[in-house]
């Protein structure tokens, strides 16, 4: 019997220290992912970062004994963010780096997510390779003096800062920032870039602990709520900065508290590199890439100015893999992971806050002023919890398909555009509706957007949940 390992962010479970079934992670099929991933790399050099979670350390172990095992040399960061990760293997001469994290999710999940040494995740071909090794138990036999060896790294945060203050250049004194990492791996990393900045900073929820006791790692609206009062009625900082578990995703809040959506500003980025640098960008550059789920304002701003929006599904991989193929200098997606390929193919939250502070400095104006040039289209999102796990094939989709032509039909609306590129999305004359099951938990997904208002986005919506309970694929 074969298991299916990967999901749209690498390897993502409930941990538990033993379970016969690959529904939970186990200390086990670490072991058997590390032989895998050895005997896929034929020996060679893999970086290893652990996240906070109290269950990466057997992890870690049971992950390392794997690739030693199959003659591979181990170098560990210990506790790291994913884009200090992801960065790393360029310059430890690595050939691929593992990160022991389940990012965003609560505290009883751990994970792997696997790099290449241009930051690149692993590609869905890669991952295939690794789990035919794992489904197959092919894994390389080793003789007692080919094991491999393990080393630690101390100080790659100070590289990662370094990389970062070297190319992006201001001063921040002006600067008051309040930052919360969320009890994460940011906890060190970033405070320390700020400083390097001679940045004011405030922190909150900024000691280590796996249990996130501060708040919930997911830097989402109802967990922020600490930080925006903050922003409220504090008159001296001017931005909030917050981070989920493994840093992979960074949020901005405005100097009045307000979330800022990233979708907005990763077209507000977007825009001002072309116009700062029109002269020099090809066309083979004038691209940025993003998800199927993220909003149509990107064609609507950059289109305008020759910039072309590659669409991908949803995952930060997919977007980086866009962009290393067909070219861009920017990336990025609704959960707030922003890709810069000049620096490398991971997403990366510490190069964004350097980018973005340089651009409130270099412009005089604070964050809400700069986004009064970008629109703002009602955007409304949902997860509900699946009944089973439920494979979203192609029957599923034209089940999902003939279901939405109803709802369109009743409210009187005409489908444009059916896209089945991550799920089902339907572009309607004025917004657009995805449904999609989500790659990282066993939630459905359902998100649209209206340029007109958001009423009738959550009607939209709160139909196709309808329709999505008679299909019996979610809970009332």
């Amino acid at each position: 019997m074969t298991s299916n390992i990967f999901g749209t962010s690498g390897i993502r479970r409930v941990f538990q220290n033993y379970s016969e079934s690959d529904l939970m992670f186990t200390p086990q099929m670490a072991l058997e992912v590390g032989l895998a991933l050895g005997t896929y790399l034929n020996g060679g050099t893999v970086v290893i970062g652990i996240d906070i979670r109290t269950s990466a350390l057997p992890i870690e172990y049971a992950l390392v004994s794997g690739l030693v095992s199959t003659g591979c040399t181990v170098k560990t960061l210990g506790i790291v963010t994913t884009p200090t990760l992801a960065m790393s293997s360029r310059y430890l001469n690595a050939d691929a780096a593992v990160m022991i994290t389940a990012s965003h999710n609560t505290p009883e999940y751990i994970g792997l997510k696997l790099w290449n040494p241009s930051g690149l995740g692993f590609s869905p071909e890669q991952e295939e390779e690794i789990e035919r090794i794992y489904n197959e138990k092919a894994y390389a036999k080793t003789q007692w003096y080919e094991i491999g060896k393990v080393t630690h790294v101390n100080d790659i945060n100070d590289i990662h800062i370094l990389d970062i203050t070297n190319r992006i250049i201001f001063d921040g004194s002006e600067l008051n920032i309040i930052v919360d990492p969320g009890n994460g791996s940011g906890c060190e990393i970033v405070p320390k870039l700020l400083t390097k900045y001679n940045i004011n900073i405030v922190t909150i929820n900024s000691q280590m602990d796996g249990r996130f006791p501060g708040r919930a790692s997911e830097p989402s609206k109802e967990n922020l709520e600490q930080i925006s009062k903050f922003l409220k009625i504090s008159p001296q900082e001017d931005i909030g900065i917050a981070l989920d578990g493994d840093a992979d995703r960074v949020i901005f809040l405005d100097d009045k508290g307000e979330i800022v959506d990233p979708i907005r500003l990763l077209t507000l980025m977007a825009k001002r590199y072309i116009e700062e640098n029109k002269e020099k960008l090809s066309k083979k550059d004038m691209k940025v890439s993003t998800p199927i789920n993220s909003s149509s304002l990107l064609e609507d701003v950059l289109n305008p100015l020759g910039c072309e929006v590659l669409r991908t599904e949803v995952g930060d991989i997919k977007v980086a893999i866009a962009l290393k193929n067909h070219g861009g200098f920017l990336g990025g997606e609704t959960s707030g992971t922003y890709i810069w390929p000049r620096f490398h193919y991971g997403p990366d939250s510490i190069i964004t806050i350097a980018k973005v502070l340089q651009m409130i400095i270099s412009s005089g104006k604070n964050l809400s002023e700069l986004l009064k040039d970008i629109p703002k289209y009602p955007y409304y999102a949902e997860k509900f919890k699946l009944k089973r796990d439920i494979p979203f094939n192609e029957t599923m989709n034209s089940n999902i398909i003939d279901a939405m032509k109803k709802v369109f039909e009743s409210m009187g609306k005409d489908i444009r555009k059916i896209n089945q590129l991550d799920g089902c999305r339907f572009d309607y004359d004025g917004g657009w509706i995805l449904i999609r099951r989500s790659g990282t938990s066993p939630y459905l997904r359902i998100s649209g957007e209206s340029n007109k208002d958001l009423d009738s986005t959550i009607s939209l919506n709160k139909l196709a949940k309808e329709k999505m309970m008679q299909l019996d694929i979610i809970y009332p």
